[in-house]
């Protein structure tokens, strides 16, 4: 019976241990580094994070008041008021899991991430303002967005949604941008290389495709449109005209690299 108080005992002082460990012996610059260490290898250098105000909770809890993933060394996507905790199962298993919890501008991020491995995250109702990405390509674009992304050892899965697309695209040289009012599409991102699956865009007058890949920073992307005649005026007939391949269908070469911020 000694024996079995003891090992009941032993036992329930693992916790208390592991809690102290946790309190104590586990710094939060080691967890910083851990952390950032993790997205850099998985994506070869280009991707990288800064985490600000980490703070370790009790129970194996974290918070950042701000994550910000950069794409070759330029802001691409903050996250704010982020939390999360460590999942005892994936400790078992011998990796690093937690779920995810913060915001993207006004919109929420949901999620499970887990190192070495996977991990998906929700999008939901984030603004397309507040993704710094985006304003690299010299146009103002507005709208919500709704995505969901999978990440599988060093590639990155993204399908995503925009129902209320609005893009100022006065200092672009690409033909109706800003006629597009919803878009939906998937992409991918693996080592140094962005694949765009397929972006379909649909507006006032029209449908569009986007499609292609950006490998070291260098656009190699096409975007088909296809108008309806009938609802363009003459500048935009003109402008799109000699993009023609058929009747009703243009295709519109984008090649070269990403604009500098």
């Amino acid at each position: 019976m000694k024996q079995i108080k003891r090992l009941f005992y032993a036992l329930a002082g693992v916790p208390v241990i592991a809690v102290l460990a946790w309190a104590v012996a586990v710094p939060t610059d080691l967890i910083e580094e851990r952390i950032k260490g993790a997205v850099v290898q998985s994506h070869r250098g280009m991707l990288s994070l800064a985490v600000s105000g980490l703070k370790k909770g009790l129970l194996f809890s974290l918070h950042a008041d701000g994550l910000e993933l950069s794409i070759d060394s330029r802001p691409a996507l903050t996250v704010t008021n982020v939390s999360g905790r460590f999942s005892p199962r994936s400790l078992l298993r011998g990796k690093l899991g937690f779920p995810i919890i913060g915001k993207i501008g006004g919109g929420d991020v949901h999620g499970f991430a887990e190192y070495p491995g996977e991990g998906q995250v929700t999008i939901t109702g984030a603004e397309l303002s507040a993704i710094p990405y985006l304003s690299r390509f010299g146009m103002d674009i507005r709208g919500s967005l709704n995505s969901r992304i999978t990440i599988t050892g060093a590639a990155m899965n993204m399908t995503f949604h925009v129902p209320d697309l609005m893009i100022d695209d006065s200092a672009s040289l690409i033909p109706l941008l800003n006629t597009f009012r919803s878009l939906q599409g998937a992409l991918s991102v693996a080592g140094n290389r962005i694949t765009i699956e397929s972006i379909s865009l649909e507006g006032d007058k029209g449908y569009a495709r986007l499609k292609g890949d950006i490998v070291n920073n260098v656009m190699n992307l096409t975007l088909e449109l296809m108008p309806e005649a009938n609802r363009l005026n003459a500048t935009e007939s003109m402008i799109i005209g000699k993009y023609a391949v058929s009747p009703g269908y243009y295709v519109v070469p984008i090649r070269g690299p990403v604009p500098q911020p």
